[in-house]
C-alpha cells in the first residue's frame, strides 16, 4: 500500500509539474497581458484597446469564463515607446506571470516585443498593427487580425472607379516616407496600373510634418481630383484643409484610423467626404448589439473612450478565449496556440468578418466594408460587405 501511495503521489507530482510549466494560469484564473498606449498624444487608441479587452473579458467570465478559469487582463503602459513595449511585457512575464498577450501596441512595438514573445513561446494576437512585418516571416505563437494598408487603398479606389465615376479622375498620392506609407502606395499603384487612369502625383512626406502647403499645391497644379490620403490623424486633415484653401473638388480615400472620433473632428471642417476602408464595423445592428453590451460593462467614461480599436481587441481576445476553451482543463501554451492555427470561421457576431488562422500566415480578419463620412454631421454610411480585395 505505501508503495503504491508513493507511486500515485510521484504521479500527481509529475502531473502538476508539468501543468505548472506555463505561467499565468491556476485553478481559477488565466493572466492576459496586455502592452498598450495608455499615456502621451496617442493613448486615445489605448484606452480603446483596453476597452475591448474589458468588454470581452467581462462577457466571457458571466458566461463561466474559460472550463471554469476568469480571465483577467493584466496592462502595462509603454507611452508608444518601442524600448517601453519591451520592458512593459518583460514585466508582464517575469513578475506577473501572464500567459498569453492580447494587447500589442503600434507596429514598431510590437516588433520590439517579439524576441521574448519567441523566446517564450506566448500565444499572441495582434490587432492594432496588422502590417505585413508582424506576420512576414511568420512566428509560430503570433496571429494577427486585420486588412493591410494596400488592400485598404486599393478598395477604396476600386470604389471611386466604379461608383463615384469622377469626370476625367486624376489620380494623386500624398503619404508618409516608410514602410507604412509603402504600404499605401503599393494598394495605390495596383489601382492606377489595373484601372488605367492617370498617375497626377506622387509625394512624400516625412513623418511629423504639420504643414502641407506645397505638396497639396502641387497636387492642385497636376489636377489632381482623386486622392490617396495617406496622412493620420492632425496629418490628414491639415491635408484635407490645405485642399479646401485651393478649392479643389475630388474624391478622398483614407487611412483607417480616419474613422475615429478624434480624427474627424479634425477633418470634418474641410466638407469632404472622405471614404476610409476597415476591417470591423462602424454602425449597423451588429455594431448596436456591441455597444449593448459595452454599456453593460464598461463605465460611461470607458463608452465614451470606444472607437475602432476596441472592436478589434474585442474580436481578438474573444477569438483567443475560443482557442482556449478548446484545450480544456489541461490548458498550455503549446495547446492554444495549436488551436488558435486551426481556428476556422470563428464567429464575431458581425463586429468583423469571421476568423479564421488556418493559413500559412496566420492571419485573418482581411476582410474590408468601405465606409463615407457624412461630414456635415460626421456621420459614415457603410457602402459594402466585408470583401477581400
Amino acid at each position: 500500500m505505501r508503495n503504491k501511495l508513493l507511486a500515485l503521489t510521484a504521479c500527481l507530482l509529475a502531473s502538476t509539474a508539468s501543468y505548472a510549466a506555463d505561467p499565468g494560469v491556476s485553478d481559477t484564473e488565466i493572466k492576459i497581458g496586455d502592452v498598450n498606449i495608455m499615456t502621451g498624444p496617442a493613448s486615445f487608441i489605448g484606452r480603446a484597446v483596453a476597452v475591448g479587452s474589458k468588454i470581452a473579458a467581462a462577457e466571457i467570465n458571466e458566461a463561466g469564463g474559460v472550463n471554469g478559469r476568469k480571465i483577467t487582463i493584466v496592462t502595462e503602459d509603454d507611452g508608444y515607446i518601442p524600448a517601453r513595449s519591451f520592458q512593459a511585457l518583460t514585466k508582464l512575464i517575469e513578475v506577473d506571470e501572464i500567459f498569453a498577450l492580447n494587447g500589442t501596441s503600434g507596429t514598431a512595438n510590437v516588433l520590439a516585443m517579439m524576441p521574448l514573445i519567441e523566446e517564450n513561446n506566448l500565444p499572441t494576437v495582434v490587432t492594432t498593427a496588422p502590417n505585413e512585418l508582424v506576420y512576414d516571416p511568420v512566428r509560430p505563437s503570433v496571429f494577427t487580425i486585420g486588412g493591410s494598408y494596400s488592400d485598404a487603398f486599393y478598395g477604396q479606389l476600386k470604389y471611386i472607379h466604379e461608383n463615384l465615376e469622377p469626370e476625367n479622375p486624376v489620380y494623386g498620392l500624398i503619404r508618409q516616407d516608410d514602410d507604412f506609407g509603402g504600404a499605401i502606395e503599393h494598394g495605390y499603384e495596383r489601382a492606377i496600373e489595373e484601372f488605367g487612369v492617370k498617375d497626377g502625383l506622387r509625394v512624400r512626406f516625412k513623418k511629423g510634418t504639420a504643414n502641407f502647403a506645397a505638396e497639396v499645391a502641387q497636387m492642385k497644379q497636376a489636377g489632381v481630383n482623386v486622392l490617396a490620403n495617406g496622412g493620420i490623424i492632425a496629418g490628414a486633415a491639415n491635408i484635407l484643409g490645405e485642399a479646401r484653401k485651393l478649392s479643389m473638388d475630388m474624391q478622398v480615400a483614407s487611412v483607417w484610423s480616419e474613422d475615429m472620433p478624434p480624427s474627424v473632428n479634425l477633418s470634418a471642417p474641410a466638407g469632404y467626404d472622405y471614404l476610409v476602408a476597415d476591417y470591423v464595423a462602424l454602425n449597423g445592428p451588429d455594431y448596436d448589439r456591441f455597444m449593448e453590451k459595452a454599456r453593460k460593462y464598461a463605465s460611461e467614461e470607458e463608452v465614451a473612450a470606444i472607437n475602432r480599436y476596441t472592436l478589434v481587441t474585442y474580436v481578438g481576445l474573444s477569438a483567443l478565449a475560443e482557442a482556449m476553451k478548446q484545450c480544456g482543463q489541461e490548458l498550455t501554451r503549446d495547446c492554444t496556440i495549436e488551436k488558435l492555427r486551426g481556428l476556422k470561421n470563428f464567429d464575431t457576431q458581425g463586429v468583423a468578418a469571421p476568423i479564421s488562422f488556418d493559413n500559412e500566415q496566420q492571419l485573418s480578419g482581411t476582410a474590408l466594408a468601405i465606409y463615407q463620412l457624412n461630414a456635415a454631421d460626421k456621420s459614415f454610411k457603410r457602402l459594402t460587405d466585408f470583401t477581400d480585395y
